[in-house]
Formats: structure tokens, sequence, C-alpha cells
């Protein structure tokens, strides 16, 4: 019966948060198409300048704003978006005229398959490095690792992407310096990306660690006489990883938002770039179909993370009301 409850309880949340999912998405989608909206210079002569080569002319401006819609007033092209969008159906690009859909999908998988091996790349460094310091607190390895994840988080990307592909592709020619083709090609930008997340996480790894050693449970668990590694990976980093999972649950912006100078730097066909080229001829199909689109992964991602809470920490419980 508790397991029954537990599930009910754990069914209402994710419900709940479907349910408010709904608005926060509408003021997200109206508000970024507002903002394209009112923002200076025109798409038809942003876009046409670029096919033309030269400057339109008015004629060829009314014609492509007719076309696509753009002659009616933002409240009715906002409704007429919203329509399309509870189908999944963001229209097509006004520049490169694919569905936007379509490019969604083919870009995502490239941001995503970067993110991922960037955030394998940031956990593997982070955690056994971050566990080990935060078992020897103010020692000499501790202080070294502390300046190193300072100095680490004060570098730009860029500048260590830069210094990567001089040393790995320029210097040693052991891997390609920009690409999507081979599987090599993801190997400096993600190292680009993981590194330079690796020292925020780890030092966000050791604080957590440090705080769950002085918790009464590990002093419980130690009196009992069980194991130094028992305790530490049953007990104590089973609590630790809950603060590391919502600092990864944050980094799903990253995806659109952090990864665009990798992205440039590598030439990554990912969110990030295509947004900055969509967002530099005001393609706004392209950008509103992103944005809805990467806050809707955003809130899934989370969602996900919070369940994971639940089987990290079985005090961790999502009640009804009067439950």
């Amino acid at each position: 019966m508790a397991g029954s409850g537990r599930c009910g309880n754990l069914a209402y949340y994710i419900f709940r948060r479907v349910v408010l999912l709904v608005p926060v998405l509408l003021v997200i989608s109206f508000i970024s198409f507002a903002l394209v909206y009112l923002s200076p210079g025109e798409p038809a002569r942003l876009i046409l300048q670029k096919e033309l080569q030269g400057e339109p002319s008015q004629r060829q401006i009314d014609q492509f704003n007719q076309e696509n819609g753009l002659d009616k007033p933002m409240l009715v092209q906002y409704t007429t978006w919203l329509k399309k969008a509870a189908v999944v159906d963001f229209g097509t690009s006004l520049s490169t005229k694919e569905n936007v859909s379509v490019m969604f999908r083919q870009k995502f998988s490239a941001s995503a398959k970067l993110f991922i091996v960037a955030q394998l790349i940031s956990l593997a460094i982070a955690l056994p490095l971050g566990t080990l310091v935060a078992l020897k607190p103010n020692s000499r390895l501790d202080n070294l690792f502390r300046v190193i994840a300072l100095a680490g988080i004060s570098l730009p990307s860029f500048w260590l992407g830069m210094l990567l592909v001089y040393i790995f592709a320029v210097k040693l020619h052991w891997l390609p310096a920009s690409g999507y083709e081979k599987p090599a090609n993801i190997i400096l930008p993600a190292l680009t990306m993981g590194i330079t997340g690796a020292m925020e996480l780890m030092r966000l790894t050791r604080t957590s660690v440090m705080e769950v050693l002085w918790r009464n449970f590990v002093r419980t668990a130690k009196a009992k006489g069980l194991k130094d590694r028992v305790i530490l990976t049953q007990h104590v980093l089973r609590n630790a990883l809950i603060p590391v999972l919502t600092a990864l649950g944050l980094r799903v912006s990253h995806m659109v938002g952090g990864a665009v100078i990798v992205e440039m730097l590598f030439a990554w066909p990912g969110l990030g770039r295509f947004l900055v080229q969509a967002a530099g001829e005001r393609d706004i199909p392209v950008i509103q179909g992103f944005v809805f689109m990467s806050a809707l992964t955003f809130v899934g991602i989370n969602l996900v993370l919070d369940l994971l809470y639940v089987f990290l920490d079985p005090r961790i419980t999502y009640k009804t009301k009067g439950g």
C-alpha cells in the first residue's frame, strides 16, 4: 500500500508539473516572439539582401512580407504560429525554406552529442578529484586543486579551445581542428566544454562531500564499523550527488547559450551556432521554434532530475495534499 501511495504521489507530481509547463511555455513563446518582432531591422530586407547580394526594392520587400505573412499584425502572426506549434509545426525558415522542426532535430542531435560527451568528461574529472580533495581538506593537495579549479573557471572557453587546437591539431596532428563528419571531430570541442565545466563541478563536489561527511548518519555508519569504502560509496556520494545533479540540470541551457562560442570555434553544426545565424537574419520561425523547443527540453530534463532525487535520497517525497 505504501508503494502504491508513493507511486500515486509521484504521478500527481508529474501531472502537476506538466500542467504548469503550459503557461510557462506560453509566456516564453510570447515574450520571445514580441522581442523578435519589435527589434530593429526588417527580416525581409535582411534576407533579401543576402539572396540578391544587393539592396531589394520596396516591391520585393512587400511581396516577401505578403508571402510569409509578415504584413499582418503581431498578435495575428503569433496566434497563427501558436496554432501550428500546438501540433509541433513551427513553419518554414524564411532564409533556407526548410522545415523548422526538421532543422531543430538535426541541430539538436549535434548539440546533444557534444553536450553529453562534454558532461561525461566533466563528471569523470570532477567526481574523483572533488571527492579526493574533500577527504583531505586544507591539505596541500586541496589547496593546489582549489587554485587549478579557480584558474579553470576564470579562463574563457575560446582560449582553452584555441590552445587545444594548437597543441593537438597544429603541433601534434593527432586530432582534426574542426568539422562534424568523423567521430574524432567531437573530441576537441567536448574537451573544451568538459574541462571548463569540470572545474566548477569539482568545487561543488568538494563542498558537497565535505558537508555530508559531517552529518550524523555518517558518524553512525562509522560507529557501526562499516568500511570507509562502503560509507563513501553508499552513504556519502549518494547524498553528495544531489547538488551535482542540480548543476547538471542547469547546464542543459548550455546546449544553446553556453555552447555558441565552442560551436563557432570548431564549426560544429549545433543549436547555438545556427540560432546565432538565424538571429542575425531575423528568421522569425527559426528563432521561435528553437526557443520553444529549447525551453521544453530544459524543463523536461529538469523534471527527470527531480525524479532522480527520490532514488538518490529516499527521504525526498512528492506528497499530494493531505497525503
